[in-house]
């Protein structure tokens, strides 16, 4: 198979004989969208690059220079001291001449620099990412889903953001199976449509945000801050638009164990951009260690097994389903969650508190089970708030409450799932992206000076649903090439309680999206119906809150002018 890139390199251009010498030092190669950060790129360097991966449009070799000219006026303006400063030519000479002092005194000043911003400023995720590290660019959105899907899922991904870049025609993949299609030429057209839409839109709401003073810019401590929360929430909207085909790029770090096993399921995959991507994976890998990743290869099982089941539930879903198909514009956020199955949490819940605490006679859990059912509700009351009351803000759950789970089903836009796969402490199915269930609309679309935006989106998403229908009955694969980050789809996260109450909190914030924290304000609300102990103690969000994003700007644009970057 070969490994060509499927898209043109990201920001190609030609690079210095300084810049080659730093490059080649830190990174498996130059010229190809996919390549992994050697063993010479400390960790806290890496950490740092995949915290700023999210939202810079250049790639990570590229961004890894930046570094240099941010260093460069932190100097300028005084934040760092010459004696803590490294230049480009400095480090390529240091290279070039093997001076191992040196190249350490680089580590320890540009690691020095750095934290403030990865660690002091950045999120706790960014710890984890010491690992195989890939920078995989050139791919689709909707096969970053495929790389993000490790069984069991250990890893660690940052993938560049839909609310801080934009995206173009040139980001556009068609694979061969599209063009093998009888309706490509219909496919092809329909990206471009989606493309052409969505960069007129990202003019026109901006603008149209602007003119209805949606963001008054005498409440923001600054003009960028105000600019950058104008931005994002133009993107916020526009984005719905995006085609699943469209190009992204992704940071993702594996234990040698799960790549090994990730690889090989990929390489079995139906589609061929999964199966090249795999393929180059592994070619770069074995550049760092040729002697780990030996058991690689396409799964015989794997491909007989989903041709069987394909066909075997496609006959029964035909003689026992009575569902007809639903083309969804809208639905209730509380037809948007539905609790699969559950346990008695609170019972379970105080149960596990009694096995685990109690040591002097060591009772058995049915044991616990028993006493809880004996217990008044004032009893339950009062034990639940010994076990949970004092949980700081930052303090994880007990390690009591991870034996009772809640499978939830959750009917979520794309581009919302995108987000949400990456709680890795859960088990997930989704049914891959297509338009068959319809889309979603991205907030503020009916306010009145929003009709001409809502007209051209409902065209181009029904005529996404149309396509999806006559493509379904040719290759079911080929339907994730033609729908968009609007169109929904069906997944389901199977939690634990101490799992399902972060999520809540974290994802109800007030800078969070409209699209999943409506999402997890109705799970809570489901949760408190068949919890109602336990669900005192989950800090949900207040979906009334309009000003998280401000917030998070100004707090953002404090950080930079600290760094004075």
């Amino acid at each position: 198979m070969n490994t060509w890139n499927l898209t043109p390199l990201l920001n190609q251009r030609e690079y210095t004989e300084t810049e080659k010498t730093v490059l080649n030092y830190f990174f498996t190669n130059i010229d190809k969208n996919i390549y992994c950060a050697k063993n010479t790129l400390s960790s806290q360097l890496w950490a740092f690059l995949m915290g700023q991966y999210s939202r810079t449009h250049i790639s990570l070799r590229d961004r890894f220079l930046q570094l240099f000219e941010d260093a460069k006026k932190a100097l300028e303006k005084g934040v760092i001291e010459k004696k803590d400063y490294v230049s480009l030519e400095d480090l390529a000479y240091d290279i070039n001449n093997d001076n191992k002092n040196s190249l350490e005194f680089f580590e320890n000043k540009a690691s020095n620099f750095l934290k403030k911003w990865g660690v002091q400023f950045g999120h706790n995720s960014l710890k984890d990412t010491d690992r195989i590290r890939y920078a995989i660019e050139g791919i689709s959105q909707v096969f970053t889903k495929v790389i993000e899907s490790p069984f069991p899922a250990l890893w660690d991904f940052q993938e560049k953001s839909t609310r801080y870049i934009p995206f173009w025609k040139e980001n556009i993949i068609i694979p061969d199976e599209v063009k093998e299609s009888k309706y490509w030429e219909e496919i092809v057209a329909l990206n471009n449509k989606f493309i052409d839409v969505y960069e007129n839109s990202l003019v026109n709401v901006k603008q149209t945000l602007v003119d209805n003073n949606v963001f008054k810019k005498e409440a923001f401590g600054s003009e960028r801050a105000y600019e950058n929360t104008l931005i994002a929430k133009t993107f916020d909207i526009c984005r719905y638009l995006l085609p699943s085909s469209v190009s992204t790029s992704l940071g993702a770090s594996f234990s040698t164990r799960i790549l090994e096993a990730h690889l090989t399921h990929m390489l079995s995959h139906p589609l061929s951009e999964i199966r090249m991507i795999a393929q180059t994976m592994h070619e770069e890998w074995l550049k760092l260690s040729p002697g780990l990743l030996k058991h690689v290869w396409e799964n015989e099982f794997k491909k007989v097994s989903r041709q069987k089941t394909s066909s075997a539930t496609e006959k029964l879903i035909e003689k026992y389903s009575n569902k007809e198909d639903e083309i969804h514009q809208w639905i209730e956020d509380s037809n948007r969650v539905n609790i699969i199955h559950k346990w008695d949490l609170d019972n379970n819940i105080l149960a596990s508190c009694l096995f685990e605490r109690w040591r002097k006679s060591g009772i058995s859990y049915n044991e616990s089970l028993e006493i809880v059912s004996k217990m008044s509700e004032e009893e339950k009351e009062d034990l639940m708030n010994d076990c949970l009351w004092d949980r700081g803000q930052f303090d994880r759950m007990p390690r009591a409450l991870q034996h009772t789970s809640v499978m939830v089903e959750f009917l979520v836009d794309f581009w919302a799932y995108r987000d949400l796969q990456r709680h890795r402490a859960s088990q997930q199915l989704w049914q891959w992206a297509s338009s068959v269930h319809g889309y979603d609309y991205p907030e503020m679309i009916d306010l009145p000076w929003m009709e001409e935006f809502k007209k051209n989106y409902d065209e181009i998403m029904m005529e996404s649903v149309n396509l999806g229908k006559k493509i379904i009955e040719e290759n079911i694969y080929l339907l994730e090439y033609t729908c968009a980050l609007g169109h929904l789809i069906r997944t389901t996260f199977e939690m634990n309680p101490g799992q399902v109450a972060y999520v809540i909190e974290l994802r109800t914030t007030p800078q969070w999206h409209h699209s999943y924290r409506n999402l997890f304000i109705e799970t809570y609300n489901q949760i408190s119906a068949i919890a109602p102990i336990f669900s005192k103690y989950i800090r949900v969000g207040n979906k009334l809150d309009k000003d998280g994003r401000k917030k998070q700007e100004e707090i953002e644009e404090k950080n930079r002018k600290t760094l004075g970057i």
